[in-house]
């Protein structure tokens, strides 16, 4: 489900810090200063896909800065895709620019500097979609991404064009899809990402066994994330659906320093304290939550919630609870 914000009824004097707060929502703390003499609704569509977040914008012309001061306050480590719908846009960062034009796209680092420069088209105005995900998902090292910041990705014929015809239908689809077909959309946009940014790099790395080991890791870990509230989810449904033994599927976690079973309860866990700490199912029992992400039994749930947050479900949710009100 998409979340739709627009400015059409926030004063001119006030845009500006509006379009900053929005930014900082939807994304990560930004400078953000609109072209004055500019009279135009901005629209922000925002919708989640997995482990990705998808933000399709309508705005006026504008210049964006991410900061110094901003990155040391606020450093959650993303990768960040602007793709052109609309008019053009300038990003900068690491020394370089990438001059976009309708279909295409760029990509960049949130934990170092840029600057993001959007005109409007000749009869309309700048639309942009903005993709945003941990840059851990893609089988490409640090300084390989940093190569490819602030690059220019065309929309040629071939792979250019159809990565960036698949990133534009999955946004303007997106609502169409239950959230479990989100997720695995999710999973495909990042491997395709990942097919054309090694293109770009001509990485023969990508065909590397730490290559195909990280791919499948990520690929695994999606399957799993997505059937979190399964009981039957198991290491070996897990290995069973990625034509894999059980030894391999152990020895690709225990590569991570993980164990299978260990980081399902773990993600289980994490949905747990996600939803006892949601005003919007206060009234849903403490044992319902658990049963929802696969502790059927409240006894198990409890103690292995308290194993891993040092209190039981119902003190972790009054805790939460409290330190909400006292943050208003």
């Amino acid at each position: 489900m998409s979340v739709l914000m627009r400015t059409d009824q926030v004063p001119a004097a006030d845009l500006t810090d509006f379009l900053q707060e929005i930014m900082a929502t939807m994304w990560l703390p930004m400078d953000c200063r609109p072209s004055p003499g500019w009279d135009y609704c901005a629209e922000f569509r925002a919708s989640g896909l997995g482990a990705m977040q998808a933000v399709a914008i309508d705005v006026p012309p504008a210049t964006v800065r991410r900061t110094p001061a901003q990155i040391s306050a606020a450093d959650p480590d993303m990768l960040k895709i602007t793709l052109v719908r609309g008019g053009s846009c300038i990003v900068s960062q690491d020394g370089r620019q990438a001059r976009l034009g309708p279909g295409e796209f760029a990509c960049y680092d949130t934990r170092q500097p840029y600057e993001l420069i959007c005109s409007p088209g000749q009869d309309q105005p700048v639309q942009l979609t903005t993709f945003m995900f941990p840059p851990t998902l893609l089988p490409l090292s640090r300084s390989q991404l940093r190569q490819l910041a602030a690059v220019p990705f065309p929309a040629g014929a071939g792979l250019g064009d159809l990565t960036s015809q698949f990133l534009l239908q999955l946004t303007r689809n997106i609502d169409h899809c239950s959230p479990g077909e989100a997720a695995r959309l999710s999973t495909a946009a990042v491997e395709v990402l990942a097919i054309r940014l090694a293109h770009e790099l001509d990485a023969s790395q990508w065909e590397t066994p730490e290559a195909r080991r990280h791919a499948l890791l990520v690929s695994v870990q999606a399957f799993i994330q997505q059937r979190l509230g399964d009981r039957g989810l198991s290491p070996g449904m897990v290995a069973a659906a990625h034509h894999m033994s059980l030894r391999s599927l152990h020895r690709l976690f225990h590569d991570e320093g993980l164990t299978v079973a260990g980081w399902i309860r773990m993600q289980r866990l994490e949905c747990c304290g996600r939803d006892l700490s949601d005003p919007a199912l206060a009234l849903r029992p403490v044992a319902a939550i658990g049963a929802r992400w696969g502790f059927p039994n409240p006894g198990d749930f409890s103690r292995a919630f308290r194993a891993a947050h040092g209190l039981a479900p119902a003190e972790y949710r009054t805790l939460s609870r409290s330190a909400k009100d006292l943050a208003r």
